[in-house]
């Protein structure tokens, strides 16, 4: 029997412990890597080729949408689990439209996760229950129309890497080194990314961060 091998990411070793143990008892199931932030669990998935990642909404240097974004645009074939403590369509929805396969809400059931993999590796879509009706709600309002089309969804991916890292505090030359970038480039995606916001500072643009899940307050 062929092994499902899981990569686990989450900033808290709790919560990756917990899932590791979910899984130490199960036959068929292995665990090949784990990261405490999105830089790293992309790059982990990227290194490991799991067939599911969990990876966690919020961490640092890259959060768990912009991760999932990545993965599925490099590696379309990895099943993503995003693991949220939001528990709000908004969330949701982007996770799913940045290509993940199940959102599952933490202080949940143990046997959940569990439950999500098993669904997303037989092809099927996973939502905690109490989170389904509002997804649906969010669904049919796009149908009909009624819903306008969030600022937030309109930033590519990399103009949402920079926002973040702006929001977490690190300097124009600091952003430029981490996406290996020049301090020139990284104004522009500024400029740009506040145009779009409609914002005219740097507070502006960190509460859009948190808004949107991009950054959380510790």
């Amino acid at each position: 029997m062929r092994q499902i091998k899981i990569f686990v990411a989450d900033d808290h070793p709790i919560v990756r412990n917990g899932i590791k143990s979910i899984f130490a008892d199960e036959e068929g199931y292995s665990i090949v890597g784990e990261a405490d932030d999105g830089l790293k669990a992309f790059q982990g998935v990227s290194a490991k080729q799991p067939d599911v990642a969990i990876l966690d909404i919020s961490m640092p240097e890259l959060d768990g949408i912009l991760v999932t974004e990545r993965i599925k645009k490099e590696f379309p074939y990895i099943k993503v689990i995003v693991l949220s403590m939001h528990q709000s369509r908004q969330y949701a929805v982007d996770a799913f439209r940045a290509g993940a396969s199940g959102y599952i809400l933490k202080g949940g059931e143990v046997d959940e996760v569990l439950l999500a993999v098993r669904n997303v590796m037989a092809g099927q879509i996973y939502v905690s229950p109490p989170l389904v009706n509002e997804i649906m709600s969010d669904f049919l309002g796009i149908i009909k129309g009624e819903q306008s089309l969030d600022p937030i969804n309109c930033l590519t991916l990399r103009e949402k890497e920079v926002l973040q890292l702006i929001a977490e505090g690190h300097t124009t030359k600091r952003v430029a080194a981490k996406l290996f970038l020049s301090a020139s480039t990284i104004k522009s995606y500024r400029v740009k990314i506040m145009k779009k916001l409609k914002v005219n500072d740097t507070a502006g643009l960190v509460k859009a961060a948190l808004k949107n899940g991009l950054i959380k307050l510790e």
